[in-house]
């Protein structure tokens, strides 16, 4: 969604070392986010690193403006498409097990789901290519979705209607053709896994992921809205220069293109777990999930990857009205980079590349 730049507010800036190698290296860290937060005019966020050298997390800013409640290493950030990592690694789980296909039709896996006869490329797309966006499927984020749950934040909507508003829209492109990302693809994906388990998605993630990997802390949605933990989102919607509360809509939201609200060690965990200890899927299909797609270099199978003057790195991107986030983990330094932030910056910069130049600054990939 295209977001008015958010106004410049004041914000309480608080750090924490939680393991490091000295107060200079938190220092510098601290500084990015900082100048992050204030250069993109951001009520708040935090930024961890962690590795075998240090751990670090650093935090400033406001989670809720109303009551000034500062952000904290224990805040509960929802984190957009970043979920769609755990619903891919969840999906690749059951293709483990020979529940799933990656060569399987999406129709039939989503028979369950009324009104989608009428959906572009459902009955050519396979499921392989939701994974890697090449389905050609139709984005639902259009601007009559936007307007539609703008207009009603607390709605609790069911995947068929926000399918519903790609039913319209025509495909980018025939299945397989081209990458064009869509986040129809993982709504359907969502519901595809729930389905194969007989569970609801939410089901799925805690036994498949979030208790796998150790994620207390990780729910999708978000049961109590007055939880102290949870930070609340900003943006200026209305492009009038006030910024609202627009926690409510991604809250509501449990389905598969961004379905976590979660913490920042929660999502070292998942990282640990996914790259490091192998505790979620099998080297091979790892290896698959983060191997460059045939139509999209920086992008695999739910996971977006590229490499940079500090090695490799694979992660994703999140951004949804009044929330931004970004993980990543580089595997020649065995290290997990987190940022999470309760607004929505003007600019592509990542937060997390200054943070790794930051922190491995005169160090060589595998050191």
């Amino acid at each position: 969604m295209m977001l008015a730049p958010l106004l410049r507010i004041a914000v309480t800036v608080a750090a924490v070392v939680l393991a490091g190698t000295g107060a200079a290296r938190a220092d510098a860290l601290q500084d990015v986010l900082d100048g992050y937060i204030e250069e993109e005019e951001l009520p708040g966020g935090l930024l961890l690193v962690s590795d075998p050298r240090q751990r670090q997390l650093v935090v400033a800013g406001v989670a809720n403006r109303r009551n000034s409640a500062p952000v904290t290493p224990d805040s509960r950030f929802y984190v957009a498409s970043v979920g769609k990592m755990t619903v891919a690694a969840a999906t690749l789980q059951l293709v483990e097990e020979g529940r799933l296909s990656l060569d399987a039709p999406v129709a039939p896996l989503v028979a369950h789901l009324p009104g989608l006869a009428k959906l572009a490329n459902l009955r050519s797309a396979r499921l392989g290519q939701l994974l890697d966006h090449s389905s050609g499927i139709p984005d639902y984020l259009t601007d009559e979705f936007e307007s539609a749950s703008r207009a009603d934040a607390k709605r609790h909507w069911t995947a068929a209607e926000v399918l519903s508003y790609a039913l319209g829209e025509r495909a980018t492109n025939r299945p397989g053709q081209s990458h064009e990302y869509s986040n129809s693809n993982f709504v359907l994906l969502g519901e595809i896994i729930a389905a194969a388990d007989g569970a609801t998605l939410a089901e799925v993630l805690q036994r498949r992921i979030f208790d796998r990997a150790g994620m207390t802390h990780t729910t999708v949605g978000v049961a109590n809205p007055n939880d102290p933990a949870l930070v609340h989102g900003y943006a200026d919607i209305a492009e009038n220069g006030r910024l609202q509360d627009v926690s409510r809509l991604s809250w509501n939201f449990p389905f598969g293109d961004g379905p976590l609200v979660t913490t920042a060690e929660d999502m070292e965990r998942f990282l640990f777990a996914l790259f490091r200890d192998g505790k979620l899927l099998q080297p091979a299909t790892l290896a698959q999930m983060v191997a460059p797609s045939d139509q999209e270099a920086e992008y695999g199978l739910g996971t977006e990857r590229g490499k940079d003057k500090w090695g490799r790195w694979y992660g994703h991107t999140g951004t949804f009205d009044g929330f931004d986030a970004e993980i990543r983990y580089y595997p020649e330094h065995k290290a997990a980079l987190v940022f999470m932030a309760n607004g929505n910056a003007s600019s592509e910069t990542s937060v997390i590349k200054q943070a790794a130049g930051a922190v491995f600054h005169g160090r060589k990939p595998g050191n």
